[in-house]
């Protein structure tokens, strides 16, 4: 029979209960992050002024920040994402 001492038994169960509940976060975080993300970069804006990030699913050449309200161009160092 193996001897153990009580405070290895307890620091295997704190480890395993802490890489077990790791796994969880991060399975869930990843698939909840991938649920969130748009499938196309288009529509995908960073704003020229305030460089906040947002989502405009209008087919449009000219985006308003919802942020700071000013007015971005669509071209490819605008975009954010891609």
């Amino acid at each position: 029979m193996i001897k153990l001492d009580i405070s290895i038994l307890v620091f295997f169960y704190t480890f395993l209960s802490v890489v077990v509940i790791l796994a969880v976060w991060i399975f869930f975080g990843n698939r909840q992050a991938k649920r969130y993300l748009p499938k196309d970069s288009d529509f995908i804006w960073k704003c020229s002024v305030c460089s906040h990030i947002y989502i405009d699913s209008r087919h449009e050449d000219i985006s308003a920040c919802p942020l700071c309200g000013s007015y971005n161009k669509k071209s490819s160092k605008n975009q954010g994402g891609g």
